[in-house]
């Protein structure tokens, strides 16, 4: 009983030890997602509709809507990229960011709580065009 006890106590801590699951996607908090956006690599979307887009999205950001055919537009992205997702508040980016694990997107970031979170108004582009 106690080699048995010992063992499970063992199995515990070295599961406990090993990196989060890379088959979910990381939330981020918006000054975790400025330094995304600083990064060269990032692939930025927006899935908001073309409306909330031009109303004000942050710099960088593409617009792929998520709609019904949201798995055809992310075909375009490079999945050896990281991409960052982000929405009004965290809803549908949270959907769109476990369809581009589900994939093969390695690395996947997905804004906590959206827009509405957002603190860094310096980052927010208006569309002019309406």
């Amino acid at each position: 009983m106690k080699t048995l006890t010992l063992l499970a106590v063992i199995c515990l801590f070295v599961s406990s030890c090993q990196s989060p699951n890379e088959s979910t996607p990381t939330l981020v908090s918006s000054e975790e997602m400025k330094k995304l956006m600083d990064m060269d690599s990032i692939q930025l979307i927006d899935v908001r509709s073309l409306e909330e887009f031009r109303e004000g999205h942050l710099k960088g950001a593409q617009n792929l809507i998520y709609d019904n055919d949201f798995a055809q537009k992310i075909s375009q992205l490079d999945k050896s990229k990281p991409v960052a997702v982000y929405c009004k508040t965290g809803r549908r980016s949270e959907e769109c960011a476990n369809i581009l694990k589900k994939a093969g997107f390695k690395k996947v970031y997905d804004l906590k709580g959206g827009l509405s979170q957002w603190k860094f108004e310096e980052e927010l582009v208006i569309d002019s065009l309406r």
